[in-house]
């Protein structure tokens, strides 16, 4: 130490809470020019698939400003696939990013059926299954590996896994039966042009209960698609368990062909035979149009079963009171309105095909309302409808007809498109019990049976009123 000199220590002192002051200082105006305006309430987020996600909700606050003031850039956000996404929060000149992980926590929601199978029958998980909700994509599998080739119940264990792995295991019960039940073999007689190539399999259809797949042999026994005559082909289909049926059926080849139709119509339906006309229809690979009523309100669901099967759903009106429809051209619509909405609530949507009571050309609606049927005619066509008559009938209208007059009407059209009147109202067991004479007699000599569309000749009657 030099003689003489002393340490200020109380200057050091002050010295050196100068420095620290003006250090803390600069801290503070560094972290203020430096820190962050917006909070967020974390750097990573998850939200559930699929879910409704308001992206403010992540920011916690904005430091001199409003959450409203932020601008959000979540384009590249997937919502709908699992996944890590970034999203951009700015405010003014300043960002901040977020991650954003799209997950699925949720195991999928399922409903199985139980099952009747045939012994040694193949079948997989899937064929259990009813119904799955789940956001994303599922697997489904058998819980074991199962034997069915003993005849009995067994209860099974069916997995279904979604894309994010999640779980579900539900139980079903498999009814493992003997199969000694034919395929059935729907194919009726044909007609082909000579020289045009033929794919004899587009003229059938096998059924099975259990074997979707049934081998099928044809012996075409001297077909020549190249020489005009009648042939008598042969469908021969064996099905899994061994069960094996036949059908002939002839093939006509001819210099020209003209397609022969014949359009199955039934007024006054749904009734208590609407599932026996239904029945033999899907037995004979027949479509038909079926022109309902509201009378009979405890069938109303084979309006939709009808549709399902393919096929079409026309109006006859709501009553089908003469006395009412034709009591006013308002009464009539007012009426047809009524029956459109009764099958929009089955299929979906009001039919435009209709079929007037008594046909266009009836006469008792002029004890109702004179010239009536003169004027319906034009203004159903001009509200969008398309009324068919008929050029053939089996007459069921009748009170009294022997079944075997029935036929012989419903058969004694040799015209190329035929359309016949027949009834499917709670009173028509005959039209039940003729249906499939008329279907085969028809089937017999070529003809197919078509649903009225929009490529159905139309046929209208003289009008008399």
């Amino acid at each position: 130490m030099v003689k003489g000199y002393r340490i200020n220590y109380k200057n050091i002192i002050i010295l050196f809470g100068i420095i620290i002051l003006s250090i803390g200082i600069l801290f503070f105006i560094f972290q203020a020019l430096t820190s962050s305006h917006i909070v967020l309430v974390s750097k990573t987020q998850e939200v559930e698939i699929n879910s409704q996600v308001d992206y403010k909700e992540f920011v916690k606050e904005v430091k001199d400003g409003k959450i409203s003031d932020i601008k959000i850039n979540s384009k590249n956000v997937k919502i709908g696939e699992l996944g890590e996404y970034t999203v951009i929060f700015q405010y003014q000149d300043e960002k901040a990013e977020m991650k954003l992980k799209v997950v699925d926590t949720k195991a999928p929601r399922v409903q199985l059926k139980n099952l009747t199978i045939a012994q040694n029958q193949n079948i997989k998980a899937e064929d259990l299954v009813k119904k799955i909700v789940d956001e994303t994509k599922t697997k489904v599998s058998f819980a074991n590996h199962y034997d069915f080739s003993t005849v009995g119940q067994l209860q099974v264990q069916v997995v279904v896994q979604d894309e994010a792995g999640n779980r579900t295991v539900e139980k079903a019960t498999i009814e493992v039966v003997k199969d000694e039940k034919a395929p059935v073999i729907v194919a009726n007689s044909f007609s082909v042009k000579k020289g045009d190539k033929v794919d004899l399999l587009k003229y059938v259809t096998i059924r099975d209960d259990y074997d979707q797949n049934p081998k099928l042999v044809i012996e075409k026994n001297g077909f020549d698609v190249n020489k005009n005559g009648t042939y008598t082909i042969k469908y021969i289909a064996t099905d899994f368990s061994g069960n094996k049926s036949e059908k002939e059926v002839k093939v006509f080849v001819k210099d020209k062909v003209v397609e022969k139709i014949v359009y199955l119509t039934f007024d006054d339906g749904p009734s208590k035979f609407t599932p026996q006309v239904l029945e033999i229809l899907k037995k004979y690979d027949c479509k038909a149009s079926f022109f309902i009523t509201g009378m009979n309100s405890s069938y109303y669901k084979y309006i939709k079963v009808a549709h399902n099967q393919g096929h079409t759903i026309g109006l006859h009106t709501f009553s089908h009171k003469y006395n009412k429809v034709y009591a006013s051209i308002n009464e009539y619509f007012k009426d047809l309105d009524k029956i459109g909405q009764l099958a929009k609530e089955y299929i979906g949507f009001v039919p435009k095909y209709i079929r007037f009571p008594g046909g266009s050309s009836n006469t008792v609606s002029r004890r109702h309302t004179k010239g009536i049927m003169t004027k319906l005619t034009k203004m159903v066509e001009e509200k969008g409808y398309q009324y068919y008559d008929w050029n053939a009938e089996n007459g069921d209208g009748y009170t009294k007809m022997d079944k075997s007059e029935m036929i012989r009407r419903a058969t004694s059209s040799s015209s190329n498109q035929v359309m016949i009147l027949m009834h499917d109202a709670n009173g028509k067991q005959s039209t039940v019990d003729t249906l499939p004479t008329i279907i085969k007699y028809y089937q017999d000599r070529g003809y197919v049976f078509k649903a009225i569309d929009d490529s159905t000749p139309i046929y209208h009657q003289h009008v008399n009123n």
